[in-house]
């Protein structure tokens, strides 16, 4: 789908990884995207709601409608904590930017009524999107795909990838919902780091969003620091941004993949239901991203 501007809505958990902040960057600044509408997941997203209305403030997109959704999964209550990068909101930005839509689920009804054939990208434990599968089976019937950050094929690795494992039963409705689905999963975006000359390129640029996304990135870094020095961001979210735009960022292996109770994803025979990405072109990836965020 290169060369098209497409209809995009980014469900996320903005907030604990800087992944998604820079994804949502990268969906802000893309030219090839148009960015409808954001939703929020897990834990406190009134406050992710806040960290993601300020991004889209400081980048002059402040129109684009977000929406807080699901603080708990569809089996488990989560307990409410502030984000590492909540301080990134003054005091009283805080309090002006939690103000705002409450009711995720039906704004993701709302947005599919209004663009035939959105793409939804989910960089987040999938409660939202499975929540919206169940409730609003006519509305989700207008989505053209998703784009997934989420999962693993790694036959090496026994553990299952966070976004999958939050909401075990979500990630099974969303991967059996038969909307032609692009799994960009750790298989690729581990080999993603960004290197510290590309934060610093970032950083160079000096906009109202850059200056964001590095103090973003610095309380990213802070909350993650260890004794091998500050944590080099992993571009897990920002690559499926990137994916959607351009599929040529990765290749792609059509495999039916069943979720597990535990949220592993498991090949099995069967007719084709994920497009997982396999094999990426990492410099490409680290590059593009530093060139669209300023």
């Amino acid at each position: 789908m290169a060369g098209q501007e497409q209809k995009v809505l980014l469900d996320t958990d903005i907030g604990d990884d800087i992944d998604d902040a820079l994804a949502l960057a990268a969906c802000i600044r893309h030219p090839e995207l148009e960015l409808v509408g954001v939703t929020t997941v897990w834990r406190d997203t009134e406050l992710r709601a806040a960290q993601a209305r300020l991004l889209l403030e400081v980048a002059g997109a402040g129109a684009v409608e977000v929406a807080a959704g699901s603080r708990d999964g569809l089996d488990c209550i989560n307990p409410i904590v502030r984000n590492h990068q909540a301080d990134v909101l003054s005091a009283e930005d805080e309090e002006r930017l939690r103000k705002g839509r409450t009711d995720a689920i039906r704004f993701l009804a709302e947005k599919a009524r209004e663009h035939e054939g959105l793409t939804l990208m989910p960089v987040a434990p999938q409660t939202n999107i499975a929540r919206f599968i169940m409730e609003f089976p006519d509305e989700f019937a207008r989505i053209g795909r998703l784009v997934i950050m989420g999962g693993h094929t790694m036959a090496d690795c026994d553990k299952p990838e966070y976004n999958a494992r939050g909401d075990p039963r979500a990630t099974k409705v969303v991967f059996g919902c038969g909307k032609p689905i692009t799994m960009v999963g750790e298989d690729v975006t581990l080999q993603c780091r960004m290197r510290p000359e590309d934060l610093e390129a970032i950083g160079a640029k000096d906009t109202p969003l850059s200056r964001a996304i590095m103090r973003m990135t610095e309380l990213f870094q802070q909350a993650s620091r260890s004794g091998k020095g500050r944590r080099r961001p992993i571009v897990h979210d920002p690559l499926a941004v990137l994916v959607a735009a351009d599929p040529s960022f990765v290749r792609c292996e059509d495999e039916h993949i069943e979720i597990d109770e535990d949220g592993r994803c498991v090949k099995t025979p069967g007719k084709p239901n994920v497009a997982v990405a396999l094999e990426v072109d990492a410099d490409r990836v680290c590059r593009t991203l530093v060139e669209l965020i300023g």
